[in-house]
């Protein structure tokens, strides 16, 4: 049986044709046959898949699922129980990339939203690393960041949580306070959390709904809030920042992104440091995607310079980003006409903190 979150995400990843659809079968383009007019049924009820025109999918024994599989598709929210026994079995080398199921995990003990306790000492120091970041309290909200004063492995620590299809899959702690040498983030073990960091996209939610030409990849949630208030700014409809907790994607990040409906460009932008790994990392997804890479620019006295410290020098970085050849892996200007009108739109006031 195809449940309303595995639906949900094979009609983002595939062409519907919603008037040849019925409350018991979904009817989209074959991907396999040029087909135009939507010849290719998926029986909700059964998971059986079949297309008129071409036929094509019964080496798979007509299950929907093991079809896609074939073809490269993963989803999330596939529990399996439409697919044989035999089609589940991964071999040993494909277990750590395939896609885990969309299930809802429970934050921290105590997790307290900062909008339902805004005069709280922790809400305030909450506040304070936002606008060191150059965030307001606005952007916190909005990310539904909170604290707790119930678990000391959490408390001190602002709690972020990622979503998918609404549901918290994961969370990332930040300090409230930064200290020279010692790092600032937290992440759940797997004794609380079964899947790590690299099974999740943050704000993959806002692609799968606004459907973008592009989605931007940082490394920090963060850097997706500064990201996410200037383009708005910019009026820019076309990207979406998303978060990939580290300079690297990994296979199930790329492949929950490959597969959001109406994408067509992936820009990584990283910190200059960072730059190789990126360039190296890309290879995996140069070959499904159009795939660029914006790289941050160093400040004086050879300082890392990201998103969260100067937002226009992350714009500016993304309208000259450089395309990725697999040929040659040679880095040359993307010219389109978004990136000239980024570049006239840019903003050198910013926003002002603290108001």
């Amino acid at each position: 049986m195809i449940g309303p979150l595995l639906k949900q995400e094979i009609e983002n990843a595939f062409t519907v044709v919603r008037d040849r659809c019925t409350p018991d079968e979904l009817v989209i383009l074959c991907v396999e046959c040029g087909d135009k007019t939507g010849n290719r049924g998926i029986n909700l009820k059964t998971g059986l898949t079949h297309c008129w025109r071409c036929n094509k999918g019964q080496s798979n024994r007509g299950y929907f699922l093991a079809w896609a599989r074939a073809l490269g598709y993963r989803f999330a929210a596939d529990d399996g129980s439409s697919v044989p026994v035999e089609q589940l079995l991964y071999r040993a080398d494909e277990e750590v990339s395939s896609v885990p199921l969309v299930k809802e995990v429970e934050l921290p003990r105590g997790f307290t939203p900062i909008l339902r306790k805004p005069k709280s000492v922790y809400t305030e120091l909450i506040i304070q690393m936002a606008e060191r970041k150059n965030l307001l309290f606005e952007d916190f909200v909005e990310a539904n960041v909170g604290f707790t004063m119930d678990d000391p492995y959490w408390e001190a620590y602002a709690i972020f949580p990622v979503y998918e299809y609404g549901m918290p899959v994961y969370y990332q702690g930040r300090t409230y306070t930064d200290v020279p040498g010692e790092t600032t983030k937290r992440f759940p073990s797997r004794s609380h959390v079964k899947w790590g960091a690299g099974y999740w996209v943050y704000n993959i939610d806002a692609v799968r709904q606004e459907k973008p030409e592009v989605v931007v990849v940082v490394e920090s949630i963060l850097n997706v809030l500064s990201l996410r208030w200037k383009l708005k700014e910019l009026g820019c409809k076309t990207m979406v920042p998303v978060c990939v907790f580290k300079h690297h994607v990994s296979k199930v990040q790329a492949l929950k992104l490959i597969h959001c409906a109406g994408l067509k460009e992936i820009c990584l932008l990283f910190d200059h440091d960072a730059i190789d790994a990126t360039w190296r990392s890309v290879g995996y997804l140069g070959n499904r995607m159009r795939m660029t890479v914006a790289e941050m620019p160093m400040l004086d006295g050879n300082r890392k310079c990201d998103p969260n410290d100067n937002v226009e020098a992350a714009i500016r970085a993304i309208g000259d980003r450089k395309l990725y050849t697999v040929a040659s892996a040679s880095s040359r200007l993307l010219e389109t006409s978004w990136n000239d009108q980024i570049r006239q739109q840019v903003s050198l006031a910013g926003r002002k903190i603290g108001s």
